[in-house]
């Protein structure tokens, strides 16, 4: 059977928009392009067979390892057209590179409506344009240096009931402020700073656990979300600290056996809402947090294509005392931005090395002074024992 061109252009067409959704493009995902195996803008399969990450062939592939330190603003950015109205998006974390359906993925950013678009239907129909808003995200202090997967996970607001992820590979490092007073500390001290692992970084495993688990849904496990036309109300369980919201219709939770989606941390009361309606809401963890408390700022999301809705943002901010160890024990000081504590990186090799470079410039000191001093008592005694000889050979005797 022959086929046209023109039909073949057209069937093309058609399964490409077929498969027009969305996938992050920023962070770099595994397995990043537009040719296969690359990653393509589908959502998970409703069996959730190919749960984590849509697996598929070389899913794990690092096209670009994404290097982002504590506290520092990362953009959230997407690629394809089909946004389906908006809808509500997770960022997660997880320690494992390569996730299996057992892996832990641990929130950092839940945002409720209005994502990855603010625009009440589809901004277009190419599967490989833009046209989606663009989001910022930070690391965290709960988080410790070192390498993670990063989730993203979106819940459509009109169509089919879908879940949407993608994986994206990243190296966690500490605040640039952070690793500069490391050094300013040590020379503010005389070189006399003992670097160890502080109780701070020891704390920081069990404030990353204490991060609620990721919330999954359609994908077979007894969990839904709502009707079409509605946002999802991430459950409080599963949403966390940090959240941004908007103002794109009513937030509806999902239904089913929702409890076994991902269990986390509880979250805290909601903080006061001012009654208009582009102020910022935010929702606060209900259980006793780690102290001590993290400190973090979740920036406005910079829309590339703004619509004329009212939005809401928020932003979560407290405070912590840093840590600093010193020969004389530990001193709390007082922080003031997301990641910017004093701390020890224990999974960093920076304090052996200085702590190794403090022990050598120690011992030079010691040994340089008493080498200069035989060296010069050595001179000497050669000069006089020659001395000594020419006077022999001259027939002087004697010194």
């Amino acid at each position: 059977m022959l086929v046209s061109q023109s039909s073949l252009a057209a069937l093309t067409a058609f399964f490409a928009l077929a498969s027009a959704h969305v996938k992050i493009e920023s962070p770099v995902p595994y397995g990043a392009g537009n040719a296969a195996p690359a990653i393509d803008t589908n959502p998970l399969r409703a069996d959730g067979s190919d749960y984590p990450c849509k697996q598929r062939l070389d899913v794990y592939k690092v096209v670009k390892n994404n290097v982002m330190a504590i506290g520092e603003p990362q953009p959230l950015t997407f690629q394809g057209q089909a946004t389906h109205g908006g809808g509500s998006c997770q960022i997660a974390l997880s320690k494992d590179m390569q996730p299996t359906k057992s892996s832990v993925f641990k929130v950092i950013l839940s945002i409720e409506g209005g994502c990855p678009s603010k625009n009440p239907g589809n901004v277009g129909n190419d599967p490989f344009g833009y046209g989606a808003d663009k989001f910022q995200y930070t690391i965290p202090a709960e988080v410790s240096p070192g390498d993670y997967t990063l989730a993203f996970t979106w819940f459509n607001k009109i169509g089919q009931r879908e879940m949407y992820m993608n994986c994206a590979p990243i190296t966690v490092t500490g605040s640039a402020k952070s690793r500069r007073n490391f050094f300013d500390d040590a020379e503010n001290n005389n070189d006399t700073t003992i670097f160890t692992a502080s109780d701070s970084d020891f704390d920081k495993r069990d404030a990353f656990s204490s991060l609620p688990d990721m919330f999954k849904a359609n994908i077979g496990n007894g969990c839904s979300t709502a009707e079409s036309g509605t946002d999802l109300a991430i459950p409080e369980a599963n949403k966390g600290k940090y959240v941004q919201r908007y103002n794109t219709g009513p937030l509806t939770p999902p239904v089913g056996n929702c409890a076994s989606s991902g269990a986390g941390a509880a979250a805290a009361d909601p903080v006061p809402v001012a009654p208009a309606a582009a102020q910022p809401s935010a929702h606060r963890s209900s259980a006793a947090a780690v102290q001590p408390s993290p400190s973090a700022s979740v920036p406005d999301p910079v829309p590339e294509n703004p619509h004329p809705t009212a939005t809401e943002t928020v932003t979560v901010t407290a405070t912590a005392p840093a840590v600093t160890v010193t020969a004389g024990g530990v001193a709390p000081q007082a922080t003031s931005s997301l990641g910017e504590r004093q701390i020890l990186e224990r999974d960093s090799a920076l304090p052996l090395a200085r702590a190794f470079a403090l022990l050598m410039a120690r011992v030079s000191g010691l040994v340089c002074p008493i080498t200069r001093l035989f060296s010069r008592r050595y001179r000497r005694a050669r000069g006089v024992i020659r001395l000594w000889g020419l006077r022999f050979r001259s027939g002087g005797g004697g010194l």
